[in-house]
């Protein structure tokens, strides 16, 4: 696996970051009893898209910056990724502390608007 790959579905506009995790059991509580659920993110990823685009993404070393700060979960991040031939920007985000992370294709145009936006919005907090 390369590390920091994502895959993109160029039809639905959906991306997955392909992790070391994605086939981690997750375990829910009933009762006193432990049950454990197997899943894979990444297979559920390509079945939902298996008649899409699917296209396989790489993060470009060293072209990411976040907003807000470090500690924040709800921060929002932007990482440069290619496919080898075009260059785009994903939009890191979660919409509530209980979701998972979710990335966004966007526009370059769209990442410096929003870096401006936020970061004067930080700096009427202070």
């Amino acid at each position: 696996m390369i590390p920091d790959q994502f895959l993109y579905c160029r039809i639905c506009n959906e991306v997955h970051h392909v992790t070391p995790f994605d086939s981690a059991p997750r375990y829910d509580l009933e009762g006193l009893t432990v049950r454990e659920i197997f899943i894979d993110d990444r297979r559920q990823f390509i079945d939902r898209h298996f008649d899409h685009e699917i296209e396989k993404l790489r993060r470009v070393t060293g072209n990411h910056f976040t907003i807000g700060r470090l500690i924040d979960p709800m921060k929002v991040g932007y990482v440069e990724v290619t496919n080898g031939k075009e260059f785009f920007i994903l939009r890191i985000s979660r919409s509530s502390i209980a979701d998972p992370v979710s990335y966004q294709m966007i526009s370059r145009q769209m990442t410096l608007w929003e870096a401006t936006k936020e970061g004067r919005e930080d700096e009427s907090q202070r």
